[in-house]
């Protein structure tokens, strides 16, 4: 029921990123993902936060791989839209978000938390670096780059 609500964080920030000149996230991306995103939810969680019934931020957590992910098998789960509102950014909710993630993975008894990102992001790469993931290799996904990172779940 709150995946909408979550989409629309995800355009709003996507809006921000573009007019930033980050071409991360396109506008109208997430929102044409909606079904994808539902499919990831049926094998995971919506983590969200909220401050006076107001979205603050939230991420995906699944245990479905992205064909990015299809060469490195393993009982991992799986890190996806990461997102903070613009006026909770730099607050530390987004690595509280992924210590939460880091929790569920554990709970699950798998051994790693994945994710991807745009491999053009050199401060989003850096800030998964301080949150305890290691950087793996760049893998081309349709016309860009990502870049992998994984964390031991403790």
């Amino acid at each position: 029921a709150e995946l909408p609500r979550f989409v629309e964080l995800l355009e709003i920030l996507g809006d921000w990123l573009w007019s930033r000149g980050i071409k991360q996230w396109e506008p109208g991306s997430n929102r044409a993902d909606t079904c994808r995103l539902a499919r990831y939810l049926a094998s995971g969680h919506l983590l969200l936060a909220t401050c006076d019934s107001e979205l603050a931020g939230g991420c995906i957590v699944t245990c479905e791989p992205t064909e990015e992910w299809a060469f490195a098998p393993g009982p991992s789960a799986y890190l996806h839209k990461l997102a903070v509102a613009r006026q909770w950014a730099g607050g530390g909710l987004g690595s509280k978000l992924i210590e939460r993630a880091v929790e569920l993975t554990h709970e699950r008894k798998l051994l790693r938390l994945r994710l991807d990102c745009w491999d053009g992001n050199d401060v989003l790469r850096a800030y998964y670096r301080r949150n305890g993931f290691s950087e793996l290799d760049a893998v081309q996904s349709h016309d860009y780059m990502v870049r992998l990172f994984e964390r031991q779940a403790e």
